[in-house]
């Protein structure tokens, strides 16, 4: 609504709120010396049951509002606060007809008198210090990336899992974006590093077995990337469903070849990190062993090794791009996310399948 709207509204005596003043501060409105901002982003990690206070030095200055999950309100039954988000979003006509109000955000309602100040020195920064965010910039996408799904494939029966790689599992559905959901795939790996190693000693027996066990400890590595490939080794036996997986990164050459070969940390040829073989096979779609033999690509004679070597190196290098947010590794943004649901989760889940498998 505008001022001549709100206007309108205070002087109507029927009004379900009693509006005692509304200014302009342009391009604001200033209802009840309040200005309702609204919130695009806010953190999950909120009761949003009541309303959170805005301070500064103990001072309260606003007031945070959770009304968009609360679905149509009627106008009747708002408390001064939503009634001053109402006038904000809602147009007069649904004032006129009465219609029940159904919030598109939450809101932050900043007091007047430190307007000025919360536009110059906390408004672009709120989603740090307070949680939450009024407007998208730098790129930010409209929406989250989503894919489109023909059917969801049951596969093979797995393994019931423990209650920590459950948990994971249930915390990958929850996060809204792809890079936090890969993360928590990858825990469900990094749990089976040990649990490995344990299932192995677990079938010996001590004393009789201490020198096996104390070659099997002496050759658990304390590099993740040689721990993640011993395991694929171990459990990936379907390598045509991984050559598939892999056979996506055609869709991305541009980020995979940054993220695998410019900032990659390996010069292993069993890693694929040689730049034109690496173009090569990208651009030809395939990872079978025929055309990697075409292609001459040198470490994929034994050609089961090599598909686990880069399938390993790959999941790696993106868990790392996604876990360390620092120079010298690729820094991912919201444009990049489509590379992380069209192929790094794909790829992840392959392993993890084959992982869990009965």
């Amino acid at each position: 609504m505008n001022l001549l709207d709100v206007s309108t509204i205070m002087a109507d005596t029927q009004s379900p709120v009693t509006i005692t003043s509304v200014t302009e501060s342009l391009p604001y409105l200033v209802i009840n010396n309040y200005i309702a901002f609204k919130v695009v982003r806010i953190s999950n990690s909120y009761d949003s049951t009541n309303p959170i206070p805005i301070t500064l030095n103990s001072d309260e200055k606003g007031l945070l509002i959770f009304v968009q999950s609360k679905g149509k309100i009627n106008l009747n039954v708002m408390t001064e606060f939503e009634f001053i988000a109402y006038l904000t979003e809602a147009d007069y006509i649904d004032y006129q007809n009465g219609n029940d109000h159904e919030f598109k955000s939450d809101y932050l309602l900043i007091k007047e008198t430190f307007l000025s100040d919360y536009i110059n020195d906390y408004k672009e920064t709120s989603s740090l210090w307070g949680g939450f965010s009024h407007e998208l910039i730098t790129g930010s996408p409209l929406s989250r990336y989503k894919k489109i799904y023909p059917e969801i494939v049951l596969g093979e029966k797995l393994k019931t899992l423990d209650s920590h790689s459950y948990e994971s599992s249930v915390r990958a559905i929850e996060q809204p974006y792809a890079f936090e959901r890969f993360l928590k795939l990858y825990h469900l790996l990094e749990l089976q590093f040990d649990f490995f190693i344990i299932d192995k000693i677990q079938n010996l027996t001590i004393p009789r077995d201490s020198n096996k066990i104390g070659k099997i400890l002496n050759e658990y590595s304390d590099k993740e990337l040689q721990r993640l490939t011993d395991l694929l080794e171990f459990f990936c036996a379907d390598i045509v469903a991984l050559e598939k997986r892999l056979e996506k990164v055609a869709l991305f050459p541009t980020i995979s070849e940054e993220m695998f070969i410019d900032f990659g940390k390996s010069k292993n040829d069993i890693h694929l990190t040689n730049i034109d073989k690496f173009r090569d096979v990208v651009n030809s779609g395939s990872f079978s062993n025929t055309n990697l033999q075409t292609l001459k690509v040198p470490a994929s004679k034994d050609h089961s090794k090599f598909i686990i070597n880069v399938t390993a190196y790959w999941i790696y290098r993106m868990r790392c791009s996604i876990a360390h947010n620092k120079i010298g590794e690729y820094l991912l943004s919201w444009n990049d996310e489509a590379f992380i649901v069209e192929f790094g989760e794909p790829i992840l889940k392959e392993v993890l399948m084959q992982c869990f498998k009965k």
